[in-house]
């Protein structure tokens, strides 16, 4: 696997295809706790990718699906929303929020990914002796939160479907 410095902030990301793990200015030139553990972290993914983890395996299959559904899911409803005005039929408005869910199921898949290569950065740096006990602790407590952004993602991701439903089913009355 190739690192290479990539600009931006929180642009920290492993490339499977390219097999090229890439961290932000910030984190490349660093040797802060927190900036240790983002690229350990994401060397978790690289692992992933290497050992066939199913989780990443799918996500990695759920990308160019969820591409394409977020494109054109606003404006299906859109044109849904349009069309119940004439005929009553809300089919094409269910088929926008099928592609909207597309989203919310990549975000729940995304969770264990991330915890998983949070888990496993946490167990490098222990083991390798990288990081002392209170640096350790300090990885940790930055990992989980940063995984709990992909936790409030997902369950944003959830209600958003949710509301479209509740929407399309206000307005078939």
């Amino acid at each position: 696997v190739r690192i290479e410095r990539v600009n931006g902030h929180l642009s920290d990301h492993y490339a499977p295809s390219q097999k090229v793990l890439r961290l932000s200015d910030s984190v490349y030139g660093s040797t802060s706790v927190a900036a240790i553990g983002v690229a350990a972290h994401e060397c978790g993914h690289a692992v992933q990718h290497a050992e066939g983890y199913g989780p990443i395996q799918l996500r990695s299959q759920l990308v160019p699906i969820v591409n394409f559904s977020s494109k054109i899911a606003g404006w299906v409803i859109l044109l849904g929303v349009a069309m119940m005005s004439f005929t009553n039929s809300a089919t094409l408005c269910w088929i926008g929020i099928a592609l909207v869910a597309m989203s919310a199921l990549f975000a729940v898949v995304t969770l264990p990914v991330e915890y998983n290569a949070s888990q496993r950065a946490v167990a490098w740096l222990e083991s390798s002796g990288m990081l002392k006990d209170s640096e350790l602790d300090g990885a940790h407590e930055a990992l989980q939160w940063a995984a709990r952004t992909y936790l409030v993602a997902a369950l944003s991701a959830i209600v958003t479907v949710l509301y479209y439903v509740v929407l399309i089913n206000n307005r078939r009355r």
